[in-house]
């Protein structure tokens, strides 16, 4: 009995620990302190099976931090759109004020009521005031119009912006897929040259034995397999380096183990075609910005212009001597229509000061264009060579290959005939599987850069 009441009492502590642990601990990592095992259900959050270029850039042009940041410049841009636009609209204003004032001299005796705008009230006494004022910009030769065109050039260059943040997100989504995949063909086959180092290894070590081979060629064969398990680590570290950078921009978690990733697809785009740098996005984000500047230059100087104003007022007010509440009786009192005509004429030079920096950021920007025109030349031209380049060396891989895998079948044929030991089989196949490799990354490279003209150059 009492065997049963511990037993019972063990079980009731386990559930009260088991639900402590899920309430406070994320699912998943509820295990034994120490313990550095993923449980099963938090591997199996992460993505398997196959990925391909299209749906990882979908994936993240839906996540992306920066595209999101653009969508908001894009908005608030549109709320200075407002805001500029406002100026055609006129300004209504309510006021109301209390105040008691306490004469300390005969009012007899006070004969100043202000000086310059200091006004001095002579009677003791409270009063109230209430009053509705409307102002309206009538004429200020376009400044109003030239802050809401800037505004709206603003909004285009947002939204140009955003083109920009979206190419520059493909162009390094591409780099890191293409990284994934070359260094998994590259694992792949090195695991294949693994296995032949370590064949050749056991019949060294057998030729040891029977004092066929020296020490050192032993030695230089226990070297190959280290060297050949190296390159993989290597390339693992690489590869799962790209993935989680692949996991922040498409917000997936995922296998690198059990990931497979698709080649990229083969495109017949030209890519000589592209010439007009007019048509980039680069270059419409550089002029759109020039022309913005161009405007605040010519707001700037309208600033000296002269403004046009219509205003009316609309008081009530009342007063009392010595009675409080009776001062908050008012009543409709006075009125006033008009209009002002206002002209800067001396500012200490702080808008002439404006106008020459805006003159200056006028050239500035232009420089910037041509810069950035001639980076996006130089890139491309660089880009187009080393497409030319490749392709002779894909030329030159296919032949290597086409070579090694004649001496291979040469070298099998000897084998079969005890012509010629295993091992230099082994060595042929190992040569013929770094020509592949060496193919693999030059022909994705190739498709890659391909690819990366044609993201470059797609207009707007």
């Amino acid at each position: 009995m009492l065997s049963f009441r511990r037993n019972s009492i063990k079980i009731f502590i386990s559930i009260i620990l088991l639900f402590s642990c899920s309430a406070v601990v994320p699912a998943g990592y509820c295990v034994e302190e120490g313990s550095t095992v993923e449980t099963a259900e938090k591997q199996s959050e992460k993505l398997v099976g196959k990925i391909n270029f299209e749906d990882v850039l979908a994936k993240a042009k839906d996540h992306s931090y920066d595209l999101k940041i653009a969508d908001y410049n894009i908005l608030i841009a549109k709320q200075n759109v407002r805001g500029a636009r406002s100026e055609y609209f006129p300004k209504l204003n309510f006021g109301g004020g209390m105040e008691y004032t306490k004469n300390y001299r005969d009012i007899r005796e006070t004969t100043v009521m202000s000086i310059g705008e200091a006004f001095i009230n002579p009677y003791t006494r409270f009063q109230s005031v209430l009053g509705i004022n409307v102002m309206y910009n009538l004429f200020d030769f376009g400044v109003r119009g030239g802050n809401l065109k800037i505004a709206k050039k603003d909004v285009k260059i947002k939204e140009l912006e955003n083109k920009q943040k979206y190419q520059d997100m493909s162009m390094t989504l591409l780099d890191t897929y293409t990284k994934i995949l070359i260094t998994t063909k590259q694992i792949d086959i090195n695991k294949e040259i693994l296995n032949l180092e370590q064949k050749t290894l056991e019949l060294n070590e057998r030729l040891y034995k029977a004092k066929e081979i020296s020490k050192t060629e032993l030695n230089d064969s226990k070297v190959r397999v280290s060297n050949a398990k190296n390159r993989i680590y290597e390339l693992k570290s690489i590869r799962n380096e790209s993935i989680n950078w692949l996991s922040f921009y498409t917000g997936e978690e995922y296998d690198s183990e059990n990931l497979k990733i698709s080649d990229l697809k083969k495109s017949d785009f030209d890519v000589l075609k592209f010439q007009d740098y007019t048509k980039s996005i680069i270059w419409k984000i550089h002029e759109e910005n020039i022309k913005k500047k161009e405007l605040e230059l010519q707001v700037a100087k309208r600033n000296n212009y002269p403004k046009l104003n219509a205003y009316g007022r609309y008081y009530w007010y009342g007063s009392n001597h010595s009675n409080y509440p009776k001062s908050l009786d008012i009543e409709p009192s006075n009125l006033s229509v008009g209009a002002s005509l206002s002209m800067p004429l001396f500012d200490g030079f702080k808008n002439s000061a404006l106008i020459q920096k805006t003159a200056l950021e006028l050239k500035q920007l232009q420089v910037e264009r041509d810069k950035a025109i001639a980076e996006l030349a130089t890139k491309l031209a660089v880009m187009r060579s080393n497409l030319i380049y490749l392709d002779e060396q894909i030329n030159e891989n296919s032949t290597a290959i086409k070579e090694l895998t004649d001496k291979e079948n040469s070298t099998r044929k000897l084998v079969s005939k005890k012509l010629a030991s295993p091992i230099e089989e082994n060595n042929a196949k190992v040569e013929l599987l770094n020509q592949k490799i060496e193919l693999s990354k030059n022909s994705i490279t190739q498709i890659a850069i391909t690819r990366g003209i044609q993201i470059l150059t797609e207009e707007e």
